[in-house]
């Protein structure tokens, strides 16, 4: 057993072509054997993790959390050990922290929410209200699509965007928004995956709460959403209301910030992925945020940071 774990770790580190080449440690295991080696190594990962609970204040941003103990909060290094080094995500320093049901292993969990701020400067909310999601729906599949050539070409599964699962929802009061996408990628079978976005507006930048689950979670996580939106508080000065003239502005406003959060979410096809231990977890698509062609294309449509 320790060694298909050492085998399916040693190997997380090679290009997918390779891995694909190499002979799968686990082949020969059965669907229940295979679980119980990937939960033996999470296990075994995850024994020195320590979660925190209560007034937090977020490292790379200035925001302060308020974890209830209904909920699990893992601090950056802690995340990127989750998404990396369990799930098999690439690399990605951004991730400040992530939040799940309080007691539940990473391994385990029916969701995950991944924590990051973009200091892209004060994003104007005038178009909430007038925005028609329908059709911004259309654009969002159109550069979907277009952006899957890129995905493929980085080893990456590509996406089709079915539809919302939640349609975009703007609260002007506390400057929260959510929506939920309905995706399948390549990868997946054909199992639909659920990706629920939440963005909280700052003075300086946008707090982004993702979550990751499986679309058959969508009703548990749709019931969570409230409570871990309500987590997250920009310090004082920070604050949306306390904008100024002449302050920093992301050039583009609520309807681009939706846009591009889509086709940008992938399962990286290496690491465990590559060797088979995480596709018995039905449903449970590994997302990462990879904002690269898509984020590209909105800074070249609406601009990018002024100063007004």
């Amino acid at each position: 057993m320790f060694r298909i774990i050492f085998m399916a770790a040693a190997m997380a580190s090679m290009p997918f072509a390779y891995a694909q080449e190499a002979a799968d440690p686990v082949a020969d295991l059965t669907p229940e054997e295979r679980a119980a080696a990937y939960a033996a190594y999470a296990e075994d990962l995850l024994k020195d993790v320590s979660v925190e609970h209560g007034q937090i204040a977020l490292k790379g941003a200035p925001v302060t959390l308020n974890v209830p103990d209904s909920i699990d909060y893992y601090d950056s290094q802690e995340s990127q050990l989750v998404l990396e080094d369990l799930w098999g995500n690439p690399p990605d320093d951004t991730i400040l922290g992530m939040l799940f049901p309080a007691g539940a292993s990473p391994a385990e969990a029916e969701w995950g929410a991944v924590i990051t701020y973009e200091g892209s400067g004060y994003v104007s909310d005038d178009d909430a209200a007038h925005t028609d999601y329908t059709a911004l729906l259309k654009d969002m599949q159109a550069a979907t699509r277009r952006n899957n050539s890129l995905l493929e070409r980085e080893g990456y599964a590509t996406a089709e965007l079915v539809g919302w699962a939640v349609e975009p929802s703007y609260d002007a009061a506390s400057h929260r928004i959510g929506w939920a996408k309905d995706l399948v990628f390549s990868t997946s079978g054909g199992e639909h995956t659920l990706n629920y976005d939440m963005r909280v507006l700052g003075r300086g930048g946008v707090l982004s709460v993702n979550f990751v689950a499986s679309m058959t979670a969508l009703e548990s996580v749709r019931a969570a959403a409230p409570e871990v939106l309500a987590i997250p508080d920009f310090n004082e000065g920070n604050r949306y209301e306390d904008y100024r003239q002449g302050d920093k502005t992301a050039g583009y406003g609520v309807a681009a910030l939706i846009a591009g959060g889509v086709g940008v979410a992938a399962a990286k096809k290496v690491g465990l992925l590559g060797v088979g231990l995480l596709f018995l977890k039905k449903g449970w698509v590994i997302l990462i945020a990879i904002f690269g062609g898509i984020m590209g294309w909105l800074r070249r449509t609406f601009g990018g940071g002024t100063e007004s």
